[in-house]
């Protein structure tokens, strides 16, 4: 057995010395050791977290500040095939939540990501929302079990597309009637201490 292993290797070494490296990296990676791809398997669970700065609109006029929540899911489906993470965790204060991640085929970016969740109950009272949708934030680093996919800085919001955020109260505003929102990535206005965080776990 380990002379086939041996064998297979030294033919495969010498098809790819012919062919080029673009052969080797393709063999590589369809085991999982290519220099294109990370060989962590499957995404069990995902979470996305952001705080990017925002003029945010309020009854009577706007105000500078922050818009920023986490997404988190412990489960979750993964497509192999297309590299896409979906997971919803509706429940408890949680209403009409998901959360998608689709790597690119290097799996050096995720290429595309959405996230939308309602939270009800906050401080007994106060429901939120929040919605985003961007593309290609690139890989930062994996500590062994997750890999970190992040964009910081005042260009973080470049790669976001669509942007919703509200809030009211049991006692003030309504869904109808927020006592603050944002309705558009045009609102984002970009700060030093932006940044957008993806976490996949294998």
């Amino acid at each position: 057995m380990a002379r086939r292993a041996i064998a297979i290797s030294v033919v495969l070494l010498s098809v790819g010395l012919l062919g080029g490296c673009d052969f080797i990296d393709s063999v590589l990676d369809l085991i999982g050791a290519g220099s294109g791809g990370s060989g962590a398997g499957a995404v069990v669970s995902g979470r996305l977290e952001f705080h990017l700065a925002a003029t945010i609109s309020e009854s009577g006029g706007t105000h500078d500040g922050t818009v920023g929540t986490i997404f988190y899911s412990s489960s979750g489906t993964y497509n192999a095939a297309t590299r896409t993470f979906v997971a919803t965790w509706d429940g408890g204060d949680f209403s009409n939540t998901v959360f998608e991640a689709r790597l690119s085929a290097d799996e050096q970016y995720v290429e595309y990501f959405y996230a939308r969740q309602t939270r009800a109950g906050v401080y007994g009272a106060w429901t939120y929302v929040h919605e985003i949708r961007g593309y290609n934030v690139p890989y930062s680093y994996s500590d062994g079990n997750s890999r970190y996919f992040m964009i910081s800085g005042s260009s973080a919001g470049s790669v976001v597309d669509l942007f919703a955020y509200k809030t009211w109260s049991t006692s003030l505003g309504s869904e109808q009637n927020p006592v603050d929102w944002v309705n558009s990535p045009s609102a984002l206005t970009g700060s030093g201490d932006d940044i957008i965080t993806i976490r996949l776990d294998s």
